[in-house]
């Protein structure tokens, strides 16, 4: 992400420490926060033994965590005589939530309050703090003949906590070709990773409106997405991604969500029968301990952006119901707050 950060670089500005996973999805918000405090910044594996600063390296003045790499973190925290300041995104588990200086919960995710928790209302993505006037390549594709308005249709696919099948790939085809014909515009339509090749079919199958449909490919050069964010009108997306709705919401364009019917899992199962069977003093303690990790709540998340005009519904009429407008500051707030837990050091 970016280079070795020389002495003067360390003497000027605080020396930052991502811990990186095997998860895209959290390396990219990592990254993003990285870029967004402007500090020399260097990626280290979570997988790597030892964690300690290479050869001519100092220990970092600030460590960022996201899911699995919050051990590791804190080990850093450890060897480096608690010099070093602990930043987690998400949820913690199995760490004292009182041991980590500054927790940034996804907005999904059901965190009690405290003194070290920063919600944000909508999560990370790769493209924030990147150049918005930059021009995408949108010369090839076949796409750009289609009439307007343009309408993105972003899918998704099953999670552990959501549903989506052929049926559900059937409706949203059949709600989204409704919307771009009553608007005598097209869809342009991108699968993800986790959208299956019968769902992708169906979905192919439900599809009326003029459109053009992308099948993911990784590593495809060739993706058109990137353009389609910046040339759209409107975009319409699948409700099993806090993530994917983020980015929609960020194109400044009016989002609708199809909302996805959620399923049980033994795991949740036994944390929903926890939290309501447990004495809330025990519950909070179990929480405050990381022995249990806070509940994860999309669904809710979702309805509270649809309240506040974040979001509409696919196939509700919104009658004259008024968009949000509000600024997307969560970035910017995170920010200032870590850079006041590191004043000293300024």
């Amino acid at each position: 992400m970016t280079d070795f950060p020389s002495r003067e670089a360390r003497a000027r500005q605080p020396l930052v420490w991502l811990m990186i996973g095997s998860n895209a999805g959290e390396t990219g918000q990592l990254r993003v926060l990285g870029r967004a405090l402007g500090w020399p910044c260097i990626e280290k594996s979570i997988a790597a033994p030892g964690l300690a600063p290479a050869i001519g390296e100092a220990w970092p003045d600030l460590v960022i965590s996201f899911g699995k790499g919050l051990r590791a973190a804190t080990k850093v925290v450890a060897r480096s005589d608690r010099r070093t300041r602990l930043v987690h995104l998400g949820r913690p588990r199995w760490v004292r939530t009182d041991a980590i200086d500054l927790i940034i919960p996804m907005p999904q995710d059901r965190l009690p309050a405290a003194a070290n928790v920063l919600p944000i209302r909508m999560s990370f993505n790769d493209r924030i703090g990147l150049p918005d006037a930059v021009p995408v390549d949108s010369s090839a594709g076949g796409w750009q003949d289609l009439p307007r308005p343009w309408t993105v249709v972003l899918v998704g696919g099953a999670t552990r906590h959501f549903r989506f099948d052929e049926d559900d790939a059937c409706k949203l085809g059949t709600l989204a070709s409704q919307h771009a014909q009553a608007g005598g515009g097209s869809l342009l339509v991108t699968t993800s990773p986790r959208t299956g090749a019968g769902t992708a079919q169906a979905l192919r199958s439900a599809l009326q409106a003029p459109h053009f449909l992308y099948e993911y490919r990784r590593g495809d050069d060739a993706n058109p997405l990137p353009a389609w964010l910046q040339q759209a009108d409107d975009l319409i997306v699948t409700g099993d991604s806090a993530s994917m709705l983020a980015e929609a919401w960020r194109t400044g364009r009016p989002v609708q969500v199809l909302p996805l019917a959620g399923h049980s899992t033994p795991t949740r199962r036994w944390l929903s029968r926890l939290q309501q069977r447990c004495p809330p003093a025990l519950y909070a303690f179990l929480l405050k301990r990381g022995i249990v990790a806070a509940p994860v709540d999309l669904a809710s998340w979702i309805a509270e952006r649809i309240a506040e005009g974040d979001f509409a519904v696919l196939g509700q009429s919104d009658g004259n119901r008024q968009r949000s407008l509000r600024a997307d500051d969560d970035l910017a707030r995170v920010v200032a707050r870590i850079k006041s837990l590191l004043l000293d050091r300024l």
